[in-house]
């Protein structure tokens, strides 16, 4: 059944509406009709089962009846990702992929050869990232979209990781592998660099905070590309 969110889910047998963004993808790309199924989830763990009634609002809200709903916990491992950020539509590559593979929050990081950072942009991207998130999950069926967490340097997210027992990691040729390094801890933050890489003083710092290398293969990753292979590596136990 497909996925569409609302902001909260109402009780049992009553009435609620999809947006029109959501009805029209319901009606179009979709091709649903008076009586099909789907899923209403909230974004915080919340999902129930409800039935298209085919019923217009102004506006073209559709409504939709509402059944049961679930409590989903979140996942054993929460993993949140710290990362610089890429250029472009990079970024929303890379959320959208972290986001499938189940992370539960990311962090922009701010490290000395950052090109990018979310206070040089013009606007606050904060509100296209949630869209990004909020789609991917729909697409990967999770009921948690992740939390945005304001921008550190790489110092401060190392600190504030600690902060909350967190095992800290970090892609490197010469780590470990993720799975066995990760297999213990129920959170892990995920750290990765601009394009140039960590610094000189980022790696020292790193390597006397003793954050853990984990090895995700011998090229030089683009910065989406190592967030979702650590990612990815992470869940593969």
């Amino acid at each position: 059944m497909p996925w569409f969110h609302l902001d909260s889910i109402p009780p049992v047998d009553s009435a609620a509406f999809l947006d029109g963004k959501e009805a029209k993808h319901a009606l179009g790309a979709r091709r649903l009709a008076p009586g099909d199924r789907v899923v209403l989830f909230d974004g915080h763990g919340t999902t129930a089962e409800a039935v298209l009634t085919g019923n217009r609002a102004v506006g073209g809200d559709l409504e939709v009846e509402v059944g049961d709903a679930v409590r989903v916990p979140l996942p054993g491992r929460c993993i949140e990702l710290a990362a610089s950020l890429p250029k472009g539509d990079r970024m929303s590559t890379m959320l959208d992929m972290a986001t499938q593979l189940g992370v539960t929050s990311f962090r922009p990081l701010n490290c000395d050869f950052s090109v990018v950072t979310k206070d040089r942009k013009r606007q606050d991207p904060t509100d296209r990232w949630r869209r990004v998130m909020l789609e991917a999950c729909k697409q990967s069926r999770r009921a948690w979209i992740p939390k945005i967490r304001h921008a550190l340097t790489l110092g401060e997210a190392v600190e504030d990781a600690r902060s909350r027992s967190a095992m800290v990691v970090m892609g490197d040729a010469d780590g470990g592998p993720a799975s066995s390094v990760a297999a213990s801890a129920e959170l892990v933050v995920v750290l990765v660099g601009p394009e140039g890489g960590f610094s000189p003083d980022e790696f020292e710092m790193l390597r006397a905070r003793k954050v853990i290398p984990v090895r995700i293969g011998d090229g030089v990753l683009r910065v989406e590309t190592a967030a979702v292979a650590i990612v990815a590596a992470l869940h593969s136990d």
